[in-house]
């Protein structure tokens, strides 16, 4: 149940959002649609853990979900003129660069979710449904839309912050791995440590 919600998020939600917002030029109802997005990235969360049914290609397949839904959404906004080209530049470029260092170092592993982490999300997630909104027809839609502006701005700005902050762990990592490649309690020449605990009895 957990990745059927995650496929649907894929093959149903998304393809109708491109069309409300490209196609019928319906911003309200595609507002609404990206907000039951949202619902169900946490539903299906929500859903795997209740019921037990955690597994590994879950745990793959819903942070590309992740990705791939912000993509299509910011690439909607750039190409209806909503949000501007950089913002969306600035967050592929960001997470371009990280993955190509991910690769080039071989981290395995996921990364531990910074507090900023969890504010960038934050301010994303909220800021581009209500940019969103923000271009629907309806009094005060104005402020919305230049609230919503700034704060993706915050959140965009704080996306190529906290991907130098995890890229700057990585290739922390990845050089004292090279560094120190030998066992632990082994010298360099590959003979017993002289400060290794002596394990014969």
């Amino acid at each position: 149940m957990p990745n059927t919600i995650t496929f649907a998020r894929l093959i149903l939600f998304m393809p109708l959002f491109v069309l409300l917002v490209l196609v019928w030029h319906e911003n309200f109802w595609a507002f609404i649609v990206l907000v039951a997005l949202g619902a169900t990235d946490w539903i299906d969360g929500f859903a795997a853990r209740k019921l037990g049914q955690v597994t590994h290609f879950g745990a793959v397949l819903d942070p590309v979900a992740d990705r791939a839904s912000q993509v299509v959404v910011c690439v909607t906004l750039v190409i209806s003129g909503i949000l501007p080209l950089w913002i969306l530049i600035a967050i592929a470029a960001t997470d371009l660069i990280l993955g190509l260092i991910i690769l080039a170092y071989k981290r395995q592993g996921s990364m531990t979710i910074t507090y900023i982490s969890k504010i960038r999300t934050t301010f994303l997630m909220l800021g581009l449904p209500l940019l969103l909104l923000g271009h629907s027809d309806f009094a005060g839609h104005e402020v919305v839309a230049v609230v919503a502006f700034y704060g993706v701005v915050i959140g965009c700005l704080l996306h190529v912050f906290v991907g130098a902050q995890y890229a700057a762990i990585v290739i922390r990592e990845g050089r004292a791995g090279r560094a120190d490649p030998r066992p632990l309690g082994a010298s360099a020449a590959g003979r017993p440590d002289a400060d290794a605990p002596n394990r014969r009895g």
